[in-house]
């Protein structure tokens, strides 16, 4: 406020619901002049236009919503001094006749409200905001308040390039929201029954859920109604007169729940949501702060609710093909991994959020799922990551994770034959586990940083591999993200036949010794469920070994001999 009554330029970094509003609304009572407020959504205007209008100061806006006589009589009473804030879009700003209109009135100070939107490093980049840059020119001796929710530090640096603040305050906030209560779950099927689980604890309250498509926000909401639930869509395919319909009703809480698109901003300043949901993942984790940043805006206790699955991030990353600026769209790629990445991980939300703003938080305690279930059970995957590591190494580190997970489940692919993938010895040897158990232990690795993502989402090893592929370093993951937990799975087939443990002990250590003279992990030569097979079927020769489950020809020619000798003795 100091900022802004000294005619300083600032630039404020504040959470939703941090105040930004305020920042710039009471100085503007304690000038003279009219403040013009700069913003992208017409629900945002309409509402501030609203909350200004109720206290009994003299708000207007002009879209293109309205008629022309409209118009033109909030102009005659802005000429008049009447009007204390005008609320404007980009696109009308930038209009030449609109800029004419501007330098006859006694202008205090500009506010570009989700100033994020002029930098395409950001998110929801508008062409129109980068034209903002002008305001500089045609009004110098005029001071610019910029606002936005997120900002990583190149954001900032480009707001305040493309704006042409001088010498601006910057005040940044911090990004933790403790009373927001953050979730995210694998989604199974469309999501729905989670969804309805998840309402169970939000019955009557206020609530917004994202879907990626106008059609998804239809029949969600046809499927919420007819569940017991009051709700409405939203989305830029609706009439504009039914948009602002459902919004008002909405605010109004003549129903309780807004379906909305994540591609459509929703802008609404309404105080008591306590829930967010997301059906699919975000492009990225600005548009997912920004968007569960509706919820608890009055400070009380909140809840946010992600779902998501694999075929989210590909989706997004198929809307990439369109784009020819190699450079933007690595970029928007990178975005992409990242939310996932952070959807998947086991570090606390509020801190990955943190991070990624360029703040810091050491962890939530207990508001967010990770920190909360942080003593749960956990699972050993040391084995099966050396598995992949193996894989990905003798495969000269250059596939991505479908290529490696197919060669460990013994595809019979085009490609894996045709590149004699088949021939290698880790060909088949994780047929114990699904492919999207791989998938998610392939997901640990990467968040543990043992593996990294190379050009085209070629897998790469680190340093760190090599010491789990020495068994120097172990590998472990909450059991409650594989969707079968591995040991108890192989313990269960295990139980399926009655084995001799003394002789099984006696391979394990066979295979002990094999692995440790050729340097090589021990389940390179056997799996633990081959050598029950073993310990059970007890072959005696050749033939008879070769009919156990896990052993074929090559691995026969390898190890036979060695382990037929053990059993026979």
């Amino acid at each position: 406020m100091d900022a802004i009554l000294n005619n300083q330029d600032l630039l404020m970094i504040l959470p939703t619901g941090g105040g930004k509003s305020l920042v710039f609304q009471l100085p503007t009572m304690m000038m003279q002049g009219i403040t013009i407020v700069v913003s992208p959504l017409i629900a945002l205007m309409q509402d501030q236009v609203a909350a200004l209008q109720a206290q009994e100061i003299n708000a207007q806006m002009i879209s293109s919503a309205q008629s022309f006589e409209d118009v033109q009589a909030i102009m005659q009473g802005a000429l008049l001094g009447e009007v204390k804030f005008l609320y404007l879009s980009p696109e009308r700003l930038n209009n030449g006749s609109t800029l004419n209109f501007l330098h006859q009135l006694n202008i205090n100070f500009f506010v570009i409200d989700e100033a994020h939107c002029i930098s395409q490093w950001g998110h929801e980049f508008r062409d129109d905001y980068r034209a903002l840059g002008q305001l500089k020119k045609n009004f110098p001796n005029t001071s610019i308040a910029a606002f936005t929710a997120t900002s990583t530090d190149n954001v900032t640096d480009d707001i305040i390039r493309e704006l042409q603040l001088s010498h601006p305050i910057l005040l940044k906030g911090k990004v933790f929201r403790k009373n927001i209560f953050i979730s995210a779950q694998r989604r199974i099927s469309n999501g729905q029954a989670q969804l309805k689980n998840f309402l169970l604890r939000h019955e009557n309250e206020s609530g917004i859920i994202y879907v990626s498509s106008r059609k998804k926000t239809e029949e969600l909401s046809s499927f919420l109604n007819q569940s017991g639930y009051s709700s409405l869509p939203y989305h830029a395919g609706l009439p504009q007169h039914v948009r602002e319909q459902n919004f008002k009703i909405f605010v109004n809480d003549k129903v309780n729940i807004m379906v909305a698109t994540i591609a459509f901003g929703m802008g609404i300043d309404k105080s008591d949501i306590r829930f967010v949901v997301h059906m699919s993942l975000p492009k990225s984790q600005e548009n997912y702060y920004q968007e569960i940043g509706r919820a608890g805006r009055d400070g009380e206790d909140s809840e946010v609710l992600l779902l998501f699955n694999a075929g989210d991030i590909a989706q997004h990353k198929r809307f990439l093909s369109d784009i020819t600026n190699e450079e933007y769209k690595a970029h928007l790629d990178a975005k992409i991994d990242k939310i996932y990445k952070y959807a998947t991980g086991e570090i606390c939300f509020h801190k990955q959020l943190a991070e990624y703003f360029n703040d810091t938080l050491d962890a939530c305690k207990d508001r967010c799922d990770n920190c909360l279930s942080s003593d749960d059970k956990r699972q050993d995957i040391t084995k099966e990551s050396q598995m992949i590591l193996s894989t990905i190494y003798k495969t000269d580190q250059g596939f991505g994770k479908n290529y490696i997970i197919d060669i460990l489940r013994g595809s019979s692919e085009q490609k894996i034959l045709a590149n004699g993938a088949d021939k290698l010895s880790v060909y088949g040897i994780g047929l114990e586990l699904s492919k999207k158990e791989w998938f998610v232990i392939v997901e640990r690795l990467l968040e543990l940083n043992i593996l990294t993502l190379g050009e085209y989402s070629v897998l790469k090893l680190t340093n760190d591999a090599i010491a789990v592929l020495k068994s120097q370093k172990l590998v472990d993951i909450k059991s409650s993200r594989l969707q079968i937990n591995v040991k108890e799975k192989v313990v269960k087939r295990a139980e399926e036949f009655a084995y001799d443990e003394e002789l099984f002990e006696e391979l394990r250590q066979k295979r002990s010794e094999l692995a440790s003279e050729m340097g090589v992990p021990a389940y390179i030569i056997f799996s633990d469920k081959t050598l029950k097979h073993l310990a059970n079927d007890k072959p005696h020769d050749k033939v008879s070994m070769l009919e156990v489950n896990g052993v074929g020809e090559k691995k026969y020619q390898q190890f036979g001999e060695e382990f037929l000798a053990v059993i026979n003795d």
